[in-house]
């Protein structure tokens, strides 16, 4: 079996996405002609300096949709900007992530690292930069909002902060499509694709924003400990009794968008000052765990990436263990694994799903999401993204990933993992390391026993010293605390 190292990684890929909807592309000029071509350097798509064209976007008319978010973007746009080689976003006007410089054939890495890892200069770099864009207009795009996803024509464009985009795009692609329990990013085999070109959307567009190229979303390797270390006031904010963030946090003062999913409707913002992220780790009796590391050596065993009928109920299938409806034989007695759990086990805002990216916890539980998926691709390289139309139709493998812009079919990534990194950390699990774990937990087990017992160590140190030299206090003394902390039978 594979386990992903502890120590940070570089998982920024050589491709991406940039999401909807581009200014320039909600003007009633460009939705009467139903083109999305922004100009790049005074030409459509960069193409007088042949970085894409302006091209239709499906080679054959699309049945019609019962609701406009399916066949992206075909309710909207009939052609849009194909970019060439490198070259990315929705003029074709940026790099790829991966690659830089005027004509993006300049390799660029970012290491990603586990967020308790970083430096403190890191640290407060990360959380003022999300802060930035939380506060920050978005000059690049607009949100759509609706009341009714079946009615054409029924929705108007706003005006969003940067992270409140972010926030959105999952809102537009979580939400139940008309008639159905399913969406275009969770409960098929979409699912943690989907939610990589989500995180490299948010990394570039900080960085745009900040200067900063070499920003990038931490993960959270919640096998390292049975509660959530991150939930403080050093990272994303320790909870009241309410569920409220604490308010020496930045992020007591966030206020959610889009923080009704009922119905049809997408996105009614809130000017509703009383709402707040709300987070209560642990809990509900139902989820007060984080999935383990034999979970995650379970799930990275699976063999196949997805199996009939590519939905929640899938079995034997890496992709349902990693989502989390599939239980991992590790964990029998609970209700949710692995990804789905810590959304549970978080107990708020995080765990509804359309409006989950409101908590920017999400952020950093989605970036090991994706590493655990890059661990699992290196090792299974015969592995093949399903072909089959029992998938929903949106995560089919040749349906373009909803609402991202330059269009990307749910399929295009799959062979382009290996480009991802030069450092990718993957090694092999062995005794030691379970006995790493081992030994943390017969720690924990000991700091009840050792605070029993200092008075009686210090005493004796009292006593000691009457006595004896300095050398036989020393001596003695480093004597009774092997005694004292030998591992207690229970």
């Amino acid at each position: 079996p594979v386990l992903l190292c502890i120590i940070g990684c570089n998982l920024t890929p050589t491709y991406c996405s940039c999401a909807q909807f581009p200014q320039a592309c909600t003007t009633q000029e460009a939705l009467d002609d139903r083109i999305c071509c922004p100009l790049w350097n005074g030409s459509p798509c960069g193409s007088r300096f042949n970085r894409g064209t302006c091209a239709p976007h499906s080679p054959q008319p699309l049945p019609k949709s019962k609701d406009y978010r399916e066949h992206w973007p075909s309710v909207f746009y009939d052609t849009v900007c194909t970019c060439y080689g490198n070259y990315d976003g929705f003029d074709c006007g940026q790099c790829s992530p991966g690659w830089t410089g005027p004509t993006c054939t300049q390799r660029h890495h970012v290491l990603r690292k586990e967020i308790t890892d970083m430096t403190e200069s890191e640290r407060v770099n990360f959380f003022e930069s999300l802060q930035k864009a939380k506060t920050t207009t978005s000059s690049r795009y607009k949100i759509l909002i609706s009341n009714d996803t079946t009615v054409k024509d029924n929705y108007e464009f706003h005006h969003a902060t940067v992270y409140d985009l972010y926030v959105w795009l999952h809102y537009y692609a979580a939400k139940s499509f008309y008639g159905t329990h399913n969406n275009a990013a969770h409960m098929g085999p979409a699912f943690p694709f989907w939610h990589r070109v989500f995180l490299l959307f948010i990394e570039r567009e900080i960085r745009d924003l900040t200067g900063n190229q070499d920003f990038y979303i931490p993960y959270w390797d919640w096998t390292r400990n049975p509660y959530c270390n991150i939930c403080i006031n050093r990272y994303f904010g320790a909870s009241n009794q309410d569920g409220t963030i604490n308010r020496v946090s930045h992020f007591s003062r966030w206020r959610p968008i889009c923080p009704y999913t009922e119905g049809n409707i997408i996105c009614t913002p809130t000017t509703d000052e009383s709402v707040h992220v709300l987070r209560q780790p642990g809990t509900d009796p139902l989820f007060n765990t984080l999935p383990t590391i034999q979970d995650v050596i379970e799930t990275l065993e699976m063999g196949t990436y997805d199996t009939s009928p590519y939905d929640r109920t899938a079995t034997n299938s890496f992709r349902n263990k990693l989502e989390g409806f599939e239980i991992t034989h590790a964990s029998p007695q609970l209700r949710s694994s692995m990804h789905n759990l810590v959304h549970n086990y978080l107990n708020g805002t995080v765990s509804d799903v359309p409006i989950a990216a409101n908590d920017p916890i999400f952020m950093v539980h989605h970036s090991f999401i994706d590493k655990l998926l890059e661990v699992w691709l290196r090792s299974h390289t015969n592995a093949s993204y399903p072909e089959s139309n029992e998938v929903f139709p949106p995560q089919r493998a040749h349906s373009n990933m909803a609402p991202f812009f330059p269009l990307r079919t749910n399929a295009y990534y799959w062979d382009r993992t290996t480009d991802l990194c030069v450092h990718l950390c993957v090694t092999k699990i062995n005794k030691s390391e379970n006995l790493r774990h081992q030994s943390n937990k017969k720690h924990e087990s000991l700091k009840p026993h050792l605070k029993r017992q200092w008075p009686v160590l210090s005493m004796f140190f009292v006593v000691l010293s009457c006595y004896c030299g300095v050398r036989q206090i020393i001596m003695i003394s480093l004597f009774g605390v092997v005694l004292l902390c030998r591992p207690q039978e229970h």
